[in-house]
């Protein structure tokens, strides 16, 4: 017998939508979650696909981005079945978390006194949908570091408007051009902080996995850098240009290492691993000096993510990929990096994922490499900030 057919609810509570189950729209609360005994909340959509193409002012000086270019590395994963832009309203957790990503979330991405503020590029942000869902997650995420007796609830919607953002972009033709390049670049960088700080702060205890994780978050982070390349001037004549030339002037590197990395430089030199492997790992080991400079101009250790959050970005493909072969040398490199993190502990979106990474690289090489760990061990012990002006 053939199904019969019914019209859709398109203005049913939003945990009708999430079950997939008819809502007979019973306000304030429907029949289905009377019964069930669930939160019944209604909400209006707003964050819509708007399609570069669809505008009749399209750049001809752009230049094309395939999401295959940088993103995609993220996407299958986080979900097989990507919700709809028409299925995701705006609700009051909604609102919660833009209040939450406006009074905490971005203030503390960067206290420096004298640098850009985050919330001054907020309104160019917020008209791209994509960029507005990513935001939201991030806020959640943050959430669910704050309030541990509420960790999963904010997690669940930190996934799911993360799905929902990545669903948007890839639905959406995109091109390089003066009015997608900063939401593009911020989409990125926001995906890459999200991602990472999840590594970090949620991870499994199990190693292999971490790293694996801990490789497809670098792989995520080179999309900030495939922007880069191909909308640097745009960029630069953005908003965003005050705030590029900040990050220029804190990763300045001189050529010259500081005892830490100079350490490092010399051990993987004496151990003549011939000249493309020695190159990769000093340029991975100048990247860090790079970065260590930024955390340390940037001033109050807790107070800005430069530097720990600089390096993936910064360092190579042919480095990332000798991570997953457990290459010991990158593993010892990545182990100096975690003394970055470290030092941000206090962070929320670090916690102690850095001690983590050194204690779990350390018995994962075990006592052979005890030379070629001395720093990061030194700074499982030793009073943070002085080490780092040391080290750095």
């Amino acid at each position: 017998m053939p199904r019969r057919a019914h019209k859709k609810s398109r203005n049913g509570c939003l945990e009708c939508k999430r079950r997939h189950i008819k809502c007979n729209e019973n306000r304030p609360i429907c029949t289905n979650c009377t019964v069930s005994e669930r939160v019944c909340e209604y909400g209006i959509n707003v964050f819509k696909v708007t399609r570069p193409g669809d505008s009749p002012n399209r750049s001809a000086a752009s230049a094309s981005l395939s999401p295959a270019t940088n993103l995609t590395s993220g996407r299958s994963s986080l979900s097989p079945n990507p919700v709809t832009p028409q299925d995701a309203p705006v609700n009051m957790l909604h609102m919660e978390l833009f209040y939450h990503l406006y009074t905490e979330t971005f203030p503390e991405l960067d206290r420096r006194k004298g640098t850009v503020h985050f919330l001054t590029i907020m309104p160019h942000l917020l008209k791209t949908p994509y960029v507005a869902n990513e935001l939201l997650a991030f806020s959640a995420l943050h959430l669910s570091t704050k309030r541990p007796e509420r960790r999963e609830y904010y997690r669940t919607h930190a996934a799911q408007l993360q799905t929902h953002a990545l669903a948007i972009f890839n639905e959406t033709n995109l091109e390089v051009n003066q009015e997608t390049c900063v939401p593009l670049f911020f989409f990125s960088a926001i995906l890459g902080l999200h991602t990472l700080c999840d590594v970090l702060v949620y991870r499994e205890n199990d190693f292999d996995q971490f790293v694996d994780k801990f490789v497809h978050c670098f792989r995520l982070h080179r999309g900030i850098r495939a922007i880069c390349g191909k909308a640097w001037d745009m960029l630069h004549q953005s908003v965003l240009e005050p705030l590029l030339v900040d990050g220029q002037s804190l990763y300045q590197f001189d050529g010259r290492l500081g005892a830490g990395c100079e350490k490092l430089l010399n051990l993987v030199q004496a151990a003549k691993l011939g000249d493309t492997l020695t190159n990769i790992y000093k340029q991975a080991i100048e990247r860090l000096q790079a970065s260590t400079n930024a955390l340390m101009a940037a001033g109050s250790l807790a107070g800005s993510s430069h530097g720990s959050t600089g390096w993936p970005i910064l360092v190579s493909p042919e480095y990332i990929d000798l991570l997953p072969q457990r290459r010991p040398e990158a593993l010892v490199i990545l182990a100096h990096y975690a003394i970055l993190l470290h030092s941000c502990r206090d962070s929320w979106m670090f916690g102690d994922g850095g001690q983590f990474l050194i204690e779990s690289i350390r018995d994962f090489l075990g006592p052979d490499w005890t030379e070629w760990l001395e720093w990061p061990i030194k700074a499982l012990d030793s009073p943070i900030e002085p080490l780092l002006q040391e080290f750095g």
